[in-house]
């Protein structure tokens, strides 16, 4: 199998991308903060492979490097998704064909003192071995619950809640790097997004932001209200936890929700993190199907 012509993706490959995302058994997307209303195909950095033959895509992969949020630590590594692949080839072909995609894709990345930590979230066998020939490893999983209608009291204890305003989001993403590993950090960026998607309450002790939570409403079925609702983030700085501020913001967002009449509200986390599970369960929250591998790869 000739590789030699894997290459850059290009703006006139655009329709090639669509036919291949579409067509092909093995298809992968990954939208971060679930809000693509169509599939960019030509954000990230992209290469594809080319039927020499052909000129048509037998396979390509997209790499997405938002930019570095400056929150994190100096010795974090910068977090880059798999945002998109397809491959038209199938085992041990297509295995070899992501590797060196992916290795073509990753050169495109410039250098930088911090590293780069590659991550998917994918459950997906034939991407799952894909990844792992290429050398990744699954590092956790993503776990997903739902939790039916059932009425619900808000907390008046023990912080102070209100909605963020822009200039809350710098502090923010401190405290958010501070709550979570660099995998699972987001940036202001991130929460700026959130905080136009989303219902984004901060809970305050004593002046201080100690946490904060965003809740996103969904109307897939209800063109004129609301079907659902999903927990997006939820926050609390490490030497705030166990104050029961996670379960305030938590409550208050099951409230808001119960008075729009939602009955439905999901959220995930990691399988690693069972303090949070714990928190979930107790309010009544059910794991809804399998969890899904996440797996990692660090280049310094």
């Amino acid at each position: 199998m000739n590789l030699s012509s894997i290459r850059s993706g290009r703006v006139e490959d655009l329709p090639e991308l669509h036919r291949l995302h579409s067509s092909s058994l093995r298809s992968y997307f990954y939208d971060d903060l679930g809000s693509a209303e169509e599939l960019d195909l030509l954000k990230g950095t992209i290469a594809v492979l080319m039927d020499q033959q052909s000129d048509r895509l037998r396979g390509f992969v997209s790499l997405d490097s938002a930019p570095r949020s400056g929150a994190l630590r100096f010795s974090a590594p910068t977090k880059v998704s798999l945002r998109s692949a397809a491959l038209s080839s199938g085992g041990a072909a297509a295995r070899l064909q992501f590797r060196a995609l992916f290795e073509y894709a990753r050169r495109q990345l410039p250098a930088n003192s911090h590293g780069y930590l590659f991550f998917a979230m994918t459950g997906q066998g034939w991407l799952q071995a894909s990844l792992r020939e290429a050398g990744f490893d699954q590092s956790d999983a993503v776990r997903f619950y739902e939790r039916r209608s059932r009425s619900i009291q808000p907390l008046l204890q023990p912080a102070a809640l209100r909605l963020a305003q822009p200039s809350d989001l710098p502090p923010l993403a401190r405290l958010d790097a501070a709550a979570f590993e660099p995998m699972w950090h987001m940036g202001a960026a991130d929460l700026q997004t959130l905080q136009r998607d989303c219902r984004f309450e901060i809970a305050e002790l004593t002046t201080q932001t100690v946490g904060y939570s965003a809740l996103r409403l969904n109307s897939d079925d209800f063109p004129n209200g609301h079907d659902s609702a999903q927990l997006v983030r939820l926050a609390v700085h490490p030497q705030a936890q166990s104050l029961g501020i996670g379960r305030q913001l938590l409550v208050a967002s099951l409230c808001y929700a119960q008075q729009l009449g939602i009955d439905r509200v999901f959220l995930n986390t990691q399988e690693s993190n069972r303090p949070s599970q714990k928190l979930y369960e107790s309010l009544k929250f059910r794991k809804r199907g399998r969890a899904v591998p996440v797996l990692v790869k660090e280049v310094s």
